[in-house]
């Protein structure tokens, strides 16, 4: 599999990932089930994410260090000898190199699959971890693409890929203050599965604990709090509110 060359696209929206992390724009798309791509920049990086019906079915890089074959090199799953080989099949054929690695035998189809799934989540994982860019999303399905699909469901990439969201400032700076309340929404999601850790903070979420108090609750560090809160909030799982203001009536009769 090949790193793509980018190739011209007329994106529906374009929005910079600093004002719009990515888990907001997956958001976006999966409340409507849009089937689609998303075109991810970074100074001459590029990636490319499909999305069909709610879930993320194949990724793209133009990074040769990413590709399908490198990390499989990497990996240890074939050797030079066999990259080597594969890669002139794959000039000479024009057929993706997972495939062109099943043809020599060297990978089941099993194995690939499950490569193919591993790159495609490295490629999302990666995409997580920008602190700056832009994401394009650009709607409608391309029959000229074939590529193994893999399902991941969108809920589950954000629950999973903010962990490998950069330090996590930003993200506190969109949760609230020290002092906002959340609450439990009681939603639930199709497919998502959390994990101990992760449901044991959204059962904390009682309505009377602040966001100070949250991000401080083991077993997680309080980076890895804020990162999970935001997902939870960013799916509708949770909500926040203002700090409750309590009046008191001083002597003078006046409220404070």
């Amino acid at each position: 599999m090949a790193p793509f060359t980018p190739e011209p696209a007329s994106p529906l929206y374009i929005t910079d990932i600093a004002q719009t992390p990515l888990p907001e724009v997956l958001v976006k798309i999966h409340k409507y089930r849009a089937p689609g791509r998303l075109d991810c920049s970074r100074g001459e990086e590029t990636k490319r994410v499909y999305l069909e019906r709610g879930n993320i079915i194949f990724a793209t890089t133009n990074q040769i260090a990413e590709s399908l074959g490198d990390m499989l090199l990497l990996a240890g799953f074939i050797t030079r000898e066999q990259y080597d080989e594969s890669l002139v099949r794959v000039r000479q054929t024009g057929k993706r190199h997972g495939t062109v690695l099943v043809e020599m035998k060297i990978l089941t189809s099993e194995q690939l699959f499950h490569a193919v799934r591993d790159h495609i989540q490295g490629i999302l994982w990666s995409i997580f971890s920008w602190d700056f860019g832009t994401v394009g999303f650009t709607p409608g399905r391309d029959k000229r693409l074939e590529f193994i699909k893999v399902e991941i469901p969108i809920p589950q990439a954000i629950m999973q890929g903010v962990r490998y969201m950069p330090e996590p400032r930003s993200i506190v700076a969109r949760l609230g203050s020290k002092s906002t309340l959340f609450f439990s929404t009681g939603k639930q999601i199709d497919g998502l599965m959390l994990h101990a850790d992760e449901q044991a903070l959204l059962d904390a979420v009682d309505g009377r604990r602040a966001l100070y108090e949250l991000v401080n609750t083991p077993p997680l560090s309080a980076a890895d709090n804020a990162r999970v809160l935001y997902a939870l909030l960013t799916l509708g799982l949770i909500e926040t509110r203002g700090p409750i203001k309590v009046q008191l009536r001083t002597e003078g009769g006046k409220y404070q």
